[in-house]
């Protein structure tokens, strides 16, 4: 694992819980992510947008800002983010808006 990996579990709370529980489990799963986020039918960058969409409908505030710095990170536009956080919000009505917003406080 790298430096840069392990820097991101660390920094992730839910991978940081997977990691002391079962390391296996951690690496099973991260194995998973890869490759259901990689690119397919989707783009990983449109599911990137769509996970992001998702936390923000789930309401998980420490997801949103992970999604979002991944997102970030990957080159993805904020304006990009503000268009599928506002459809989230949309799908959520009102309330979800408070938590689109979000996306606005993660620093880059």
């Amino acid at each position: 694992m790298s430096i840069e990996e392990k820097k991101h579990i660390n920094d992730v709370s839910p991978l940081r819980f997977l990691s002391a529980v079962n390391k296996e489990a951690l690496k099973e799963f991260t194995e998973l992510r890869s490759v259901i986020m990689g690119d397919g039918v989707l783009t990983s960058k449109e599911k990137l947008l769509i996970a992001l969409a998702c936390t923000i409908a789930l309401k998980c505030e420490s997801c949103i800002e992970n999604h979002t710095k991944e997102a970030l990170k990957s080159g993805i536009k904020m304006e990009e983010i503000l268009e599928a956080a506002s459809v989230a919000g949309l799908v959520c009505g009102g309330s979800g808006f408070s938590f689109a917003s979000m996306v606005l406080e993660v620093d880059e």
